[in-house]
């Protein structure tokens, strides 16, 4: 079995002291790569799972040349469908070798050996979705038995070498007694976890909306967080976006949105959207910095738009993403 292979120091410079000349030449810091948007999940606030056909590249290197960003995340959908993942990350990480290179799973497909392959074809960070800690996350991604397979399987990952490994937990209203529990979690298994805020931008589906009784819980939350983060807690989430999650929720609206700019997504057939929740409005061959104009949304709080709205993109974000 090969060993993973660490995301260099000399990589994590050069990636970090790229990035204000791409930022000053109009290109993305963040790429939201969707390889696919078919997923074996049935969860109630997306719709991706009733894809049932789709176009999709062999090849993204082309893709992440173009558009030059700092970090790639491959999402869905559920990613580790395609079985050609290996093959999607070795061309990425040979045409862009200091690209930041991540991976967002449910991780129903995920063992030690296939992680280690990824790891081992050049993935920098392994995400995994993780919404509670017990039978709930099942029933949320209808999917039996996988809070029990993810952690399982996360102490094999992290002996096995896998040292940048990771969860990602939506903040909604029926698991707000999961949050601070996840973080401890997350220092026992020696991993970070980073947080995103739920919106019911994607199906409409409002029931998992944080409302006014639940605020001062949230706020109680959210504080709670703040604190383990200065601590020391493995929390990659930035001050600034964990401080405006309660404002989200209590006014529904956060002006000053950055897609189309600081980040894009690219659908698994190569076009350019300013994100998920948009129409697709150019090929990635024709894409240009110019390409997409300013965005007049304010109905999400996602982490993929809140850290990139952060002052300078959050130096404190590209600092933990890049340095922890």
């Amino acid at each position: 079995m090969p060993l993973p292979r660490k995301y260099t120091l000399a990589n994590k410079f050069f990636t970090a002291s790229r990035y204000p000349f791409r930022r000053l030449a109009g290109y993305p810091t963040l790429v939201n790569l969707e390889v696919t948007k078919k997923c074996n999940a049935r969860c109630d606030f997306c719709d991706y799972w009733k894809t049932e056909s789709e176009e999709r590249l062999g090849d993204y290197a082309p893709v992440i040349a173009k558009l030059k960003p700092t970090v790639v995340m491959l999402t869905g959908g559920e990613p580790l469908l395609r079985r050609d993942l290996q093959a999607v990350i070795a061309g990425i990480k040979k045409q862009s070798p200091a690209v930041y290179l991540g991976l967002i799973t449910h991780a129903a497909m995920l063992t030690p050996e296939r992680g280690l392959a990824l790891w081992d074809a050049g993935l920098d960070q392994l995400s995994i979705s993780l919404d509670f800690l017990d039978e709930r996350h099942d029933r949320a991604r209808g999917i039996p038995g996988l809070a029990k397979k993810v952690k399982e399987t996360i102490p094999l990952l992290v002996r096995a070498g896998i040292d940048n490994l990771a969860l990602n937990t939506v903040i909604k209203s029926d698991n707000l007694d999961q949050i601070v529990a996840m973080v401890r979690q997350c220092e026992e298994w020696g991993i970070g976890i980073a947080f995103s805020a739920y919106a019911d931008v994607k199906v409409g589906n409002k029931e998992h909306n944080i409302g006014d009784a639940q605020m001062k819980e949230l706020q109680r939350v959210i504080g709670e967080l703040l604190r383990l983060k200065r601590e020391g807690a493995p929390i990659l989430s930035s001050s600034y976006y964990l401080s405006r999650v309660p404002e989200f929720f209590a006014t529904g609206r956060i002006g000053g949105c950055v897609a189309g700019d600081r980040f894009v997504t690219v659908t698994p057939s190569g076009h350019v959207k300013r994100c998920s929740e948009f129409d697709a409005e150019v090929h990635f061959s024709e894409w240009t910095p110019k390409s997409i104009g300013a965005t007049d949304c304010d109905v999400c709080w996602f982490s993929c738009r809140g850290e990139s709205q952060a002052p300078v993109i959050s130096a404190e974000r590209l600092k933990d993403t890049l340095f922890r």
